[in-house]
């Protein structure tokens, strides 16, 4: 509700009613903060105020990250969110396990790059195509475990934050790459990096080109 409140709020007047803002603005006052405590003397998210054990193979405390982006590259708290994903109970790299996503959210290129590589390696040697992951969680074909290998390589690539474009924030270092990327606001974004170095952009319209933040090599 903190991630989604605002975006209401902020929404064309046109597109809501004044009852509606009013209730979301209120909703918005009386919300508790994020959950936050010390685990062994470090700053952590929770995934709640209080509660007794986890009970399922998820990092819901990891959720203030994606899908619902309070922190992460180019937002406060970065430090604390970091250590919350190392310090992670579950660490799952298939089926729907978020742990690539969210490691790329964090601008954790190095991580990210090996989540996805392995992910991308699994193959399920039973079916006749090897994009035929799964069973997993529930079934075959996995089309959660697809979805997490492209939506992660994307938030390597490039991630937005209202008009800001963060691009390479978590690329690793030793990858090449070539891409052409849509972003909000009718934007695309198309460039070549290689060894290291980002050799090529183009932003169309070129009017958001002043929109973006290189982070790789930063």
């Amino acid at each position: 509700m903190w991630f989604l409140l605002p975006r209401l709020l902020a929404l064309p007047k046109t597109l809501t009613t004044e009852s509606q803002r009013s209730r979301w603005a209120r909703m918005l006052q009386e919300l508790p903060p994020v959950p936050v405590g010390e685990v062994d003397g470090v700053k952590l998210l929770r995934p709640a105020d209080s509660f007794s054990a986890c009970a399922n193979s998820e990092n819901p405390e990891l959720y203030a990250v994606f899908p619902y982006r309070l922190y992460g590259v180019g937002r406060p708290d970065l430090d604390m969110a970091r250590a919350t994903y190392e310090k992670r109970m579950n660490r799952h790299n298939r089926g729907w396990c978020q742990d690539s996503i969210q490691a790329a959210c964090l601008g954790l290129g190095d991580e990210a790059g090996r989540l996805v590589a392995a992910r991308s390696a699994q193959i399920n040697g039973s079916n006749r195509f090897p994009a035929m992951w799964g069973p997993n969680f529930d079934w075959i074909p996995d089309q959660d475990h697809g979805d997490n290998i492209l939506t992660t390589l994307q938030l390597m690539l490039l991630q937005s934050d209202g008009k800001t474009l963060y691009l390479l924030p978590a690329w690793p270092r030793n990858w090449n790459a070539s891409f052409k990327l849509h972003a909000p606001f009718n934007t695309t974004v198309t460039g070549e990096v290689r060894g290291g170095k980002l050799t090529s952009l183009t932003v169309t319209p070129k009017s958001r080109a002043t929109d973006v933040v290189q982070i790789l090599g930063k």
